[in-house]
């Protein structure tokens, strides 16, 4: 699935696993307008953790994608292909894409040298 056919609705994610190897912890950060189709403008960012994406039918160690619509949080899962693909593009969630790419391979080195 090429970034291209990602829909510019839908932001890509890619939780975060806790420093201390006991689970996935990540916020989804919310513009004002995804905020006020939310609910609520003042609801700048979701947790999110691995049992809820569990929940949601997705594996935290993969990327997904997500949205809000109706003022429910949407999540679809994606390949890390298009994840790369998407840190590679110019779409608006692209350097969020790389800097995470940049910080998963800063963090496998720094484990192959321990």
């Amino acid at each position: 699935m090429p970034s291209t056919d990602l829909n510019p609705d839908w932001s890509v994610e890619w939780a975060t696993p806790k420093p201390s190897g006991n689970g996935y912890s990540d916020n989804i950060v919310l513009n004002r307008e995804q905020a006020v189709e939310y609910g609520d403008e003042l609801v700048m960012s979701l947790r999110v953790d691995g049992p809820m994406l569990r929940e949601r039918g997705l594996d935290p160690e993969e990327p997904f994608a997500w949205k809000i619509e109706d003022g429910e949080l949407l999540t679809k899962e994606i390949p890390r292909q298009t994840f790369e693909e998407v840190a590679e593009g110019d779409r608006d969630d692209f350097f969020y894409a790389r800097r995470v790419l940049e910080h998963r391979a800063k963090r496998r080195i720094r484990r192959s040298q321990q």
